[in-house]
């Protein structure tokens, strides 16, 4: 999430990169940058969002997914997120 915050932030879409920060998760029992309700700020956890990507995956393929922002990224930095197993999604 910090590599998207920074990617949103750098390509001009202040309106998502401030939906980032961090909070605490009960089901993960930390604090942790998380998506966050751009009305109330309440936490959008990995699951909601997920389930909502794929919902709409389902439907209408890869189409029907926004496309919010396509940005330049370090390959490093780009495979250090593909390449993590932490089970996180990168999704705003």
């Amino acid at each position: 999430m910090a590599l998207v915050k920074r990617l949103l932030h750098q390509n001009g879409r202040m309106d998502l990169a401030t939906t980032i920060a961090s909070r605490y998760s009960r089901t993960m029992r930390e604090r942790q940058l998380s998506n966050g309700c751009r009305t109330c700020d309440a936490l959008q956890g990995n699951f909601p969002v997920h389930d909502e990507a794929m919902g709409r995956v389902t439907l209408a393929g890869v189409e029907g997914l926004n496309t919010v922002l396509v940005a330049n990224c370090p390959v490093l930095e780009w495979q250090a997120v593909v390449h993590d197993n932490s089970g996180g999604v990168m999704a705003i």
